[in-house]
């Protein structure tokens, strides 16, 4: 395909035109949130593949997916060096404090 025209450009977290192929993934992560919500048992996924071939994107969609069925999805980048509890620590904090001040409204 003429570089110029193809849709397909690799990037940090940024998504393509369109997510091709990726229905059934997608199709799975709803399925999976929404038999959560209602108290049913459900295996979690699990994205692997090759640098650049779309993971990040696809997690930021399901996390789209998520929100849009009233979940408080928290990223974290998970570093080599760093323990587990100094990367939850942050996240998890501003997600409390979100979630005390949407109580009181």
């Amino acid at each position: 395909m003429d570089p110029l025209h193809n849709p397909f450009s690799p990037g940090a977290s940024s998504p393509p035109p369109e997510l091709a192929g990726r229905t059934r993934i997608l199709e799975q992560a709803r399925i999976t949130l929404g038999r959560i919500k209602a108290g049913r048992p459900e295996r979690s996924q699990l994205l692997i593949g090759l640098r650049g071939v779309g993971k990040t994107v696809l997690l930021n969609k399901i996390r789209e997916i998520a929100e849009s069925m009233g979940y408080k999805p928290v990223f974290i980048d998970a570093h080599e060096n760093k323990p587990l509890a100094a990367l939850l620590l942050l996240p998890l904090r501003q997600l409390l404090i979100s979630l005390d001040r949407m109580s009181r409204a």
